[in-house]
């Protein structure tokens, strides 16, 4: 006989999908209200059609509450503010997230230009520092809009920060802080900083951070490096707040009761109080609000005398989550949370039961039921968002499993004992400490094995094949000699996606035939990739938000001949560092100008640390790179010290057959006309397209049939100036490409033609 579904969980599913439908339509009308509360009055009086009625009504209830946070969610200012600058006051919702290039920070705008609002977005800071949760900062910022998925990714800047009710990035260049939150965001700032500053005591560096991760669900402070091997070796999930960790503090919490002699009831009153303060340090994250909302309603349920419904609780805690904020339903963390605890709930137990039959320790078969069936459930969600699967998963947490609850739960007896014990909490930090550095052994020694990660479409769906085939065989309780044809069905589907696509998965794009010159989509800034067959240089690498060294990676270049650093100002060398970490570099070309620039101190100093040499450029220094020749036609000198260091950037003559492009960074006409530069086919226009009164003459000297302008939308400078395009529309036959408007513009040449495409 079909299963019942009993009455509490129909209902609060129906509110849930009520919310979620608000997603694909929205249905804001009152008369949607006016109907969810009718049918709500009316149900207690239609009998047995009752639960039908409240289905509806919690539907069209939950439809029109969704809309209507959607609406609120959407119905910000600041996106009608885009390219202005202002004076923002904000409050610090969240820690902030970044590296050594640029800082990322949540805020939550309270004035912008005098004016008071109410509105969530992203500050981006250089990378000197930051202001902590909490504080109350004021900063000269301009409004921008989040970067838009651009060709070869599928990560839309723009929509990732929609889902969590952020429209606008705040760019600025410092900050001052001028109070701290109060209230229960105050508290919770207080609680967050109070736990981060006990649960780790002497422990420092990498170790902390993993702590950091384990307890808070934030993992900041690990090198990136790190990070993607606990994405590669699928332990990232350790790295995220879930059930466990609520289940400590509850368990915890019920011990301490017990030791001071409290009665029971008193214990889960404890514990309630706990998880609240602990679900406040934390923040609003998807598994910890779920694992809350569960292990509140445990506690409650016990001291209500009621029987605990796991099911009930999983369905409650989604159905706040998207009532808060229906976007949730969208977020990657959501999805895999709600996704692993449903597949928990439903299929380890009955894994476990098969397993017994096998000579594995019980404590292991646990451990492989749940990574098995959680890692089966969650891999679509991953490869739909992340575009990669974890292969040896199941291995990686076997491994880990025995220090991940011993971490957490010391993490917390730590913080607990500080404030009393200092000493002891200081030993249990000791030990810890050993602990995360085992952890990220395993993450280190997985995540670097070949083929950690499976990322071609083909390979995985040859696993997935073979998984299936083990699947049914196990399913039909297949006699020995199957089951063992069925695994190396599955091993050989695996071996052949593996030969047949996923050593080439990772490969680089194949080099251009001839000439390839890509001028990257910065936004208000230069990067200009010119490849051949033999290798790539990289002029310019556009401001740290363009994210040039991403966009690198993107399109397969992994090595590049030569870095040319044209001139130090941010829009230009911003990027230099993060390309330097990543990307290795043979030879950093840079003119030796005079400046007080960080981006270029920065530049210098990851050269230096990458053990990469740098040659100063002067007018008339060559560089040849199989048949492509770049002859540098300025500077001649450094120029003084506070000189404007347009007037001294790095000119660049490039040639392939008969084919020349003109790089002019943003030296204008008062330099380039100077320097009698011969036609050219390509010609890159100086300064994002800024007013030049010599343009027109410049024009009639090189007279190139293609015109390349690299500028940002909506910037703060008007460019391109209408004189700028007023000159460039009076040269016949000329062909102009903004990056604002064409995203990356492409061209191939043979050496006699050149074609060009664009990728938006």
């Amino acid at each position: 006989m079909p299963t019942r579904i009993p009455g509490p969980h129909l209902l609060v599913g129906a509110l849930c999908a009520g919310l979620s439908a608000a997603l694909a339509v929205r249905l804001e009308s009152p008369v949607l209200a006016a109907v969810a509360a009718l049918g709500a009055g009316a149900a207690p009086f239609l009998g047995r059609h009752r639960v039908f009625v409240l289905v509806a009504a919690l539907v069209a209830g939950g439809w029109w509450w969704g809309s209507a946070r959607l609406e609120a969610l959407d119905a910000g200012v600041l996106a009608e503010k885009v390219g202005e600058a202002g004076l923002v006051r904000a409050e610090v919702t969240g820690p902030p997230r970044g590296s050594k290039f640029a800082v990322r920070i949540p805020v939550r705008v309270r004035h912008f230009g005098g004016v008071s609002i109410d509105e969530r977005a992203r500050l981006d800071l250089p990378p000197e520092r930051a202001p902590p949760q909490g504080a109350i900062v004021e900063v000269v910022a301009t409004v921008a809009r989040p970067r838009p998925a651009d060709a070869g990714s599928s990560f839309d800047e723009a929509e990732y920060l929609k889902r969590q009710g952020i429209d606008v990035v705040l760019r600025a260049s410092g900050f001052r802080v001028v109070g701290r939150r109060e209230g229960l965001a105050g508290l919770a700032d207080a609680l967050r900083r109070a736990l981060d500053e006990s649960m780790a005591p002497g422990v420092t560096g990498e170790r902390r951070a993993l702590i950091a991760g384990v307890v808070l669900g934030e993992d900041e402070g690990l090198h990136p490096d790190l990070r993607d091997d606990f994405r590669a070796s699928g332990l990232y999930h350790l790295l995220a707040v879930s059930g466990q960790n609520v289940a400590y503090v509850v368990f915890g919490t019920l011990l301490l009761a017990w030791v001071i002699g409290l009665p029971r009831w008193s214990g889960h009153l404890l514990a309630l109080s706990a998880i609240g303060a602990y679900v406040l340090a934390v923040g609003w994250q998807p598994s910890v609000i779920r694992a809350g909302i569960a292990g509140a309603l445990a506690s409650l349920a016990w001291l209500a005398a009621r029987a605990v419904d796991r099911w009930y609780f999983l369905l409650l805690g989604a159905a706040v989550l998207l009532a808060v904020n229906p976007y949730t339903l969208l977020e990657p963390g959501f999805q895999l949370s709600f996704a692993a605890v449903a597949a928990i709930f439903l299929a380890v137990g009955r894994l476990e039961r098969r397993i017994e039959g096998y000579p594995v320790p019980a404590r292991l078969a646990a451990v492989l039921a749940v990574s098995l069936v959680c890692g089966a459930a969650t891999a679509p969600i991953v490869w739909l968002h992340f575009g990669a699967i974890p292969l040896f998963s199941v291995l990686a947490n076997a491994l880990a499993a025995p220090v991940v609850a011993p971490l957490l739960g010391l993490a917390l007896a730590a913080a607990a004992l500080d404030p009393f014990l200092p000493s002891a909490a200081l030993a249990i930090g000791w030990v810890n400490g050993w602990l995360a550095a085992y952890l990220a052994w395993c993450a280190r020694l997985v995540g670097g094995l070949p083929h950690a990660q499976l990322d071609s479409p083909e390979a995985i769906a040859a696993l997935g094949f073979g998984g299936l085939v083990v699947a049914i065989a196990v399913r039909l309780r297949a006699p020995r000699g199957p089951r063992l044809v069925a695994v190396a069905a599955m091993a050989a589907a695996t071996v052949f996606g593996w030969n047949a696509w996923g050593p080439g998965a990772d490969a680089p794009a194949a080099p251009p035939a001839g000439l390839r010159i890509t001028f990257l989509d910065v936004g208000q800034g230069d990067a200009v990739l010119i490849e051949v067959r033999e290798g790539a240089i990289l002029v310019d690498q556009g401001p740290p938000e363009g994210e040039a060294a991403e966009q690198l990676d993107r399109l397969g270049v992994y090595r590049l001949a030569a870095l040319v650093l044209t001139h130090p100002q941010r829009d230009h060398v911003g990027g230099a560092a993060e390309v330097l970490e990543t990307t290795r570099v043979d030879l950093v070309l840079d003119p030796s100008i005079p400046s007080e620039s960080q981006d270029e101190r920065l530049a210098l100093a990851e050269a230096r640390e990458q053990h990469v040499p740098v040659q100063t450029v002067r007018a008339g220094t060559a560089y040849r790179l199989g048949k492509l020749r770049l002859r540098a036609l300025w500077p001649e000198g450094p120029g003084a010290p506070g000189a404007d260091p347009n007037d001294h950037a790095i000119v660049l003559l490039a040639s392939y057959g008969s084919v020349d492009a003109l790089l002019t960074a943003d030296a204008e006409s008062n330099v380039t006309l100077r320097l009698r530069p011969p036609p050219v086919e390509i010609l890159k226009i100086a300064h994002h397209g800024s007013a030049d009164e010599g343009l027109s003459q410049l024009l009639d000297l090189v007279d190139p049939i293609v015109a390349v302008m690299s500028v940002g939308a909506h910037n703060d400078y008007g460019h391109p100036a209408p004189s700028t395009l007023a000159a460039l529309e009076h040269v016949r036959g000329l062909e102009l490409y903004r990056t604002d408007e064409d995203g990356r513009v492409v061209l191939e040449s043979d050496g006699e033609r050149v074609t060009v495409s664009t990728e938006r």
